[in-house]
């Protein structure tokens, strides 16, 4: 028994030396991109299991999805991660080289502006700017139509509708960067649509929501944590 587990501990160390030195292991599946700087790698679907940290930018491959949860191959070791760390490849070698290369000239202007100072202003009502999924990369045009304690938000056609519709409806907050102009700022963004509307031809019968550091839920008036984690980690994988 003591000498299975002997074995046992060696064949973990090679694991974690393996995640240090060996090269990726590609294959067939999917790839996604680690898009959180503070992103570990976990032994089990578990924060409570043992883990590491991975590098932001480093390329992972999907082997499965549940939840919130990634099962994904890294230098040919195959572990957890949360799906909200993750963002998809592009499969053309070419798109990569060109976002990396665009992104270097934009990326490090977001900002994080805190909504009840400057955030309220940064689009103004009535106006447009256009919204970025971080998990995705889809750009999407939108109008704010209003909001108080946060920004109610509009895709600004049924293009930019559909673009958000492929999201999914959910209250769940994405990560996401605002350009307005040539400012940039990370927010967080739900796909659930709900409420009235401004813009009558866009194939979308409401709004959603998009928020900034201290911003507010209408209904509460409370902070929710799990937007403002979202607007930390836009901001983070930008920097």
């Amino acid at each position: 028994m003591k000498r299975r587990l002997q074995k046992l501990v060696s064949l973990l160390m090679v694991l974690v030396l393996m995640m240090s030195v060996c090269p990726a292991a590609l294959a067939s599946s999917s790839k996604a991109v680690v898009s959180d700087s503070s992103a570990k790698f976990y032994k089990t679907a578990s924060t409570h299991s043992d883990h590491l940290r991975i590098d932001k930018g480093a390329t992972v491959t999907v082997k499965g999805v549940s939840g919130d949860w990634v099962k994904v191959k890294y230098k040919g070791v195959t572990g957890y991660m949360r799906k909200d760390d993750l963002a998809a490849k592009s499969s053309s070698s070419h798109s990569s080289s060109s976002s990396s290369s665009s992104g270097s000239s934009w990326k490090s202007q977001v900002k994080m502006l805190k909504w009840f100072e400057s955030g309220k202003s940064f689009l103004h009502e009535g106006s447009y700017g256009t919204l970025y999924d971080v998990k995705t990369g889809k750009k999407i045009k939108i109008k704010r139509m209003g909001g108080y304690n946060h920004a109610d938000c509009e895709p600004a056609t049924k293009s930019d509708a559909s673009k958000l519709k492929s999201l999914g409806d959910s209250w769940d907050p994405r990560p996401g960067i605002l350009k307005v102009g040539d400012k940039y700022t990370a927010c967080s963004f739900n796909t659930k649509c709900h409420g009235d509307q401004t813009i009558s031809n866009n194939n979308y019968d409401g709004q959603f929501c998009l928020h900034m550091i201290g911003s507010r839920t209408h209904g509460g008036d409370a902070v929710r944590s799990d937007h403002q984690s979202a607007i930390k980690r836009a901001y983070n994988w930008a920097h």
